[in-house]
């Protein structure tokens, strides 16, 4: 898509009303360092993100979760206080 574009807008501007006129295009040294900054910029935002929102597997978290049950989350959570090992031995004495 951004070939598209570029392949529009570098024609449009090498081919003026007089064919006489007619050159190829090369871009300017601003319109390289915006090309250039835009990277910059979109690379920087990504390491960003990735460093504060890294990237989680959903097929991992879904394994968990379906290892792991409903006692986590949810109005079924189960609270487990190891409270199943007193009783039974205090149910010995």
């Amino acid at each position: 898509m951004w070939f598209e574009r570029f392949v529009i807008i570098a024609t449009t501007l090498a081919r003026d009303y007089l064919p006489s006129s007619w050159s190829l295009y090369s871009p300017s040294w601003v319109e390289i360092g915006i090309f250039v900054g835009t990277l910059g910029l979109f690379f920087t935002l990504y390491l960003i993100f990735s460093r504060v929102a890294p990237v989680v597997a959903v097929a991992e978290v879904k394994s968990i979760l379906k290892t792991g049950g409903n006692q986590y989350v949810g109005p079924d959570a189960v609270h487990h206080h190891h409270s199943h090992a007193h009783s039974s031995h205090e149910t010995h004495h």
